[in-house]
């Protein structure tokens, strides 16, 4: 994890469901109270030109073959390069819920190549950690409901990206939490993981 006034770069990763917007949230508000300046963004980022037509085809108005689809989700993220290299030349934390790590666990269980997926998003600032909510399709059914874009209702898409993510993790070191204990739980963990990464960075917490 980078030192000095270079700012870090967190990933929160995961399934659909999981609770990645909400843990960040957490994530953020704990940080800012320890004093840290904080910027949380989403992707994708549907307020650019390339989001909107990401949430066409998520939504059924759109069809593209899966190398397209993830074409686009990595060019939603070169939209905002500039953006996220000015707020890394500050001191502070930016949490990214979802980065290019999800390119590569939803790409990798939609039958694509992972090189060919890592190599769309080299360039890219890299996050200095990437951490994944971990909980089975099965366990998060009660938090869907109505509005699912196609993504959130392919039960077995998002079993096929759970295994990606957890293998992925092992060969590229990500952390992996346990997301099946609760909002409480779940971001009493991950804020300590954050206060671990930052201690053993340097960074006082």
């Amino acid at each position: 994890m980078g030192g000095g006034s270079k700012g870090v770069l967190i990933g929160i990763e995961g399934i659909d469901a999981v609770g990645k917007r909400t843990q960040t949230s957490i994530l953020s508000s704990w940080l800012r109270s320890k004093g840290y300046t904080i910027n949380a963004i989403s992707f994708p980022d549907y307020g650019t030109t390339l989001g909107g037509e990401i949430k066409r085809f998520l939504l059924g108005g759109r069809t593209y073959p899966a190398e397209v689809r993830h074409m686009l989700f990595a060019a939603n993220r070169w939209e905002k390069k500039d953006e996220l290299e000015l707020m890394l030349s500050k001191p502070g934390l930016v949490i990214v819920n979802r980065y290019s790590e999800s390119n590569l666990a939803y790409g990798v269980a939609n039958g694509l190549k992972l090189e060919w997926l890592v190599n769309l998003e080299t360039g890219l600032p890299k996050p200095d950690a990437v951490i994944v909510l971990d909980a089975p399709p099965s366990a998060l059914r009660s938090r869907r409901g109505i509005g699912m874009d196609k993504y959130e209702q392919n039960v077995g898409l998002q079993e096929r990206t759970r295994e990606a993510y957890l293998r992925l993790a092992g060969d590229f070191g990500w952390k992996v939490i346990d997301a099946t204990g609760g909002i409480e739980a779940t971001g009493q963990v991950l804020v300590n993981t954050v206060s671990n990464l930052l201690k053993t960075a340097g960074r006082t917490v």
